[in-house]
């Protein structure tokens, strides 16, 4: 039997469902690079920025996006020098992106089935925003849910572990929490964790 809450919360994931689409929840501040830009200097901007995704351009035509793993993975782990390297070299490519009329369920279904932590918002060429998935999970507890249950779906085990240790609510306390902890099926806050009996 469906409690209050989950009533409430069915109720809340439907409007969003139904209400909310990317265009309302997006970034508008993005980033954009030229594709011969130098990797150090990619990182550097940024950094300076604080952002931790880049588009990239050739010839005014977005062929791609690099993302701080891409920095990460692709050069330093690779003991390769960033100074002598191109953003096109690190960058994921052809990038993947919504309409800004999409609704953010689909937005998500197509973060899961792509593997992936970002969207592009796009209207033809023209990028308007970016859509993360924390975002996503930030707006409502339901969603956080939803994501999960699309995450054991397709079973993605890379995105399952990133996401347990992303910001969302404690399905034990239903309080806001940085890092949650996969636990006994629950994503839990760390004091929560610690009453489960898990210890890091």
């Amino acid at each position: 039997m469906n409690t209050q809450r989950d009533l409430e919360t069915d109720v809340s994931i439907k409007e969003i469902q139904n209400e909310m689409s990317v265009k309302e929840l997006m970034a508008k501040d993005i980033f954009v690079i030229d594709a011969d830009t130098t990797v150090l200097e990619v990182a550097r901007e940024m950094t300076d920025r604080n952002t931790d995704s880049v588009i990239v351009v050739d010839k005014g035509d977005i062929i791609g996006i690099i993302t701080e793993k891409d920095v990460v993975s692709k050069t330093v782990a690779r003991n390769r020098l960033p100074g002598e390297m191109d953003a096109r070299s690190i960058m994921s490519s052809p990038i993947i992106s919504i309409r800004p009329s999409t609704g953010i369920i689909e937005a998500a279904e197509l973060m899961v089935k792509s593997d992936i932590r970002r969207l592009a918002v796009m209207d033809g060429n023209v990028v308007l925003g970016m859509i993360t998935y924390r975002d996503i999970m930030a707006i409502s507890p339901g969603l956080n849910t939803i994501l999960q249950n699309l995450i054991e779906l397709h079973r993605e085990g890379d995105f399952l572990r990133e996401t347990d240790v992303e910001r969302g609510i404690c399905q034990r306390c239903g309080a806001m929490a940085d890092n949650l902890t996969e636990v006994n099926g629950l994503n839990l806050c760390e004091d929560c964790s610690e009453e489960e009996g898990y210890y890091d």
